[in-house]
């Protein structure tokens, strides 16, 4: 028997690329769960324009379209959080996550089909981890580190992603992750005002998640660490930005360790806006630190100010009492 399927597409203002989305995985999704924060664009018209039997208003005020695509909607804090919020509310118990800006493969459909069939593999595991193609400038990069990137994407209700402002995934034990064979596109990087705009938004969530890191600390499974790619690859995340010059680190490892000059133009861009958006990470977290430092030091000596006047409520009546005591040891002196 098939397992029922509910594809979770997180969306915002992306009229323009929405369609394709929806078009690779309409045949293979049995619920279509859309967690939209309030795009300002056309994006809901086009998702109802590309579903049947029009719209609904269900009981929670969700639109639900024909029974199969709903459409949940809530302001966005950070990707983790908006997708741990929607993930319990999808009726199967086996969720594909994907972003607006990616579509699937033909051949992955049809793998993901015959996985969804086989009961033996899905009772062992909780999640499948797909491989995606990042096109940048429209040019699919094969190296830099940025083929194959292996995430979580195919997993079980149960799942949720770790709590990280910014590339956040589901981390699993390695016994409960199988691989698929094929691909997800992923486009999100089309021209240069968008990855600007993109660029200058994710090193603000880098910057507070480095905030958040220095008020909770590191907490590693050792175990995990050395055996898990995935539990590896988030510790070393949370440690990198604090390490002296990572931006130029992250140039180096992506250019030359990683072979990214093998993209052409393309690879050498890239790996220039990684180590300038770790650079302007870094500034921006030194920011929020000064600003909170101040804060801190005005709220300390606004408690100081209470607790002297706590002790002594009127200046004036205090300098009152301060004569009349002056005065009385004075006349005693006199008698």
């Amino acid at each position: 028997m098939k397992e029922k399927l509910t594809v979770l597409i997180p969306t915002y203002n992306c009229e323009d690329i929405i369609e394709d989305c929806l078009e690779s995985i309409k045949d293979i999704a049995d619920e279509i769960l859309i967690v939209d924060s309030f795009s300002t664009d056309k994006t809901l018209d086009v998702i109802t324009r590309n579903t049947r039997n029009g719209a609904q208003k269900t009981r929670t005020g969700a639109t639900d379209f024909g029974g199969k695509v709903k459409i949940i909607q809530r302001k966005y804090g950070y990707s983790a959080s908006q997708k741990n919020w929607a993930i319990p509310q999808a009726k199967n118990n086996w969720i594909l996550l994907i972003d607006s800006d990616e579509r699937l493969t033909p051949r992955l459909r049809s793998e993901i089909k015959s996985i969804l069939k086989k009961q033996s593999i899905l009772k062992k595991v909780s999640g499948f981890e797909i491989a995606r193609r990042h096109y940048f400038l429209g040019k699919w990069l094969r190296f830099g580190g940025r083929y194959p990137l292996y995430n979580v994407r195919l997993f079980k209700k149960t799942c949720r992603y770790e709590d990280r402002n910014v590339h956040a995934h589901i981390l699993l034990p390695k016994h409960e992750m199988r691989k698929l064979k094929n691909d997800i596109i992923h486009e999100s990087d089309r021209n240069l005002e968008q990855i600007l705009e993109k660029l200058n938004r994710y090193s603000t969530y880098q910057a507070r998640y480095m905030t958040k890191i220095v008020n909770r600390g590191i907490k590693v499974d050792w175990k995990e660490f050395f055996t898990n790619y995935l539990a590896f690859k988030a510790v070393v995340k949370d440690v990198w930005f604090f390490i002296p010059f990572s931006p130029l680190w992250r140039f180096l490892y992506m250019y030359c360790l990683q072979l990214g000059f093998l993209d052409g133009r393309e690879g050498l861009l890239i790996a220039v806006l990684y180590g300038f958006e770790d650079f302007v990470s870094k500034n921006k977290y030194k920011k929020y630190r000064t600003n909170q430092h101040e804060c801190r030091t005005d709220a300390h000596e606004s408690r100081i100010r209470r607790h002297d006047l706590s002790l002594n409520p009127s200046p004036r009546l205090g300098l009152a009492r301060q004569a009349i005591q002056e005065e009385g040891s004075y006349s005693a002196k006199l008698g």
